[in-house]
């Protein structure tokens, strides 16, 4: 054999060579795509009371094996898995427990108004508006005060007294804003029908819905924002602390001005005195005689208003 045929099937023999290890190395470095073995699924972000109304901060998504997922748990991207956000919860749960659907009260399930308060307590609505409202931002889940402003102009004539403002109600759980039981999504919509709400529904006990009715009828009402950081979020908990009791604030301890404004003297409310009575003389004809006198104008305490005396007829 010459020596270009041998030349011809060693080249021959590396090429195929060269691609035989080209295609291993090509299949080699293909990875297989990975299959997918977990889902994210809702879980409670922190210990959580019974009795809850459930807001974004307390849930959160966590990876779960698909063997360990439990029958009806919320996993993400399901289509039609219920939002628990503003839902009740039935028991208490540990950090980390995955949440289902019979774990809570769902806004839209009947009775879940009734279910939201606490034994022994009440819920009584109260007439807001934009302002007394907050500007549509309390909603439901959060702790609010009552405060009463009244008008006592009528009442009084001091200027230092012309308006007043307390607190009657402290630490009340919000319900509901208008017909909504539960806090909305933030997106546009949401907002301008919270801001159109028109009443609020507050859990309060029986001797506060009896505050909250009178309040109504002295004065106007306004709702202040309390901090959820300062108070309990545990529902079992009072219903507010022991603060010591507070005096009014009245008009003369805010403005300045009021408080300069020039006092109008007394005025006096009884009848103006009379004018002394003068004596009137009464004429006495005895006869052809003919005698004055201011006795009997005296001794009859004669005065403004009193008819004169009849006169005497002349003796015949």
């Amino acid at each position: 054999m010459s020596n270009i045929i041998k030349f011809a099937v060693l080249l021959v023999g590396a090429l195929l060579i060269a691609l035989i290890v080209r295609v291993v190395l090509a299949s080699a470095s293909h990875t297989a795509k990975p299959v997918v073995t977990s889902e994210k699924v809702l879980v409670s972000a922190a210990s959580l009371p019974q009795g809850l109304l459930l807001r974004d901060e307390d849930l959160a998504w966590k990876d779960t094996p698909k063997t360990q997922i439990p029958t009806n748990a919320i996993v993400a991207g399901v289509a039609g898995a219920p939002d628990l956000k503003g839902a009740l919860l039935r028991h208490p749960v540990d950090a980390g427990t995955v949440l289902v659907s019979d774990d809570v009260f769902l806004p839209s399930a009947p009775g879940f108004l009734a279910a939201t308060l606490k034994p022994d307590m009440r819920a009584v609505s109260v007439a807001v508006d934009d302002v007394s409202g907050n500007a549509g931002l309390i909603q439901p889940g959060d702790y609010v005060d009552l405060l009463l402003t009244q008008q006592m102009d009528r009442r009084t004539e001091s200027p230092d007294l012309a308006v007043s403002s307390e607190t009657v109600v402290e630490h009340v759980r919000v319900l509901a804003v208008g017909s909504e039981i539960k806090r909305p999504k933030i997106d546009g919509d949401a907002d301008v029908a919270v801001a159109r709400a028109r009443t609020v529904t507050l859990e309060v006990t029986p001797r506060m819905g009896e505050v909250v009715a009178v309040a109504a009828r002295l004065g106007s009402l306004s709702l202040a924002l309390r901090s959820f950081a300062t108070v309990s979020r545990d529902p079992a908990a009072p219903a507010g602390a022991s603060a010591p009791e507070r005096k009014p604030i009245w008009a003369g301890d805010i403005s300045r001005a009021v408080r300069d404004l020039p006092r109008a003297r007394p005025t006096q409310t009884g009848a103006p005195s009379a004018a002394p009575a003068m004596p009137r003389t009464v004429t006495i004809y005895r006869g052809s005689e003919k005698s004055d006198t201011s006795s009997v104008a005296q001794a009859g305490g004669a005065g403004p208003g009193v008819p004169p005396l009849p006169s005497v007829p002349t003796e015949r």
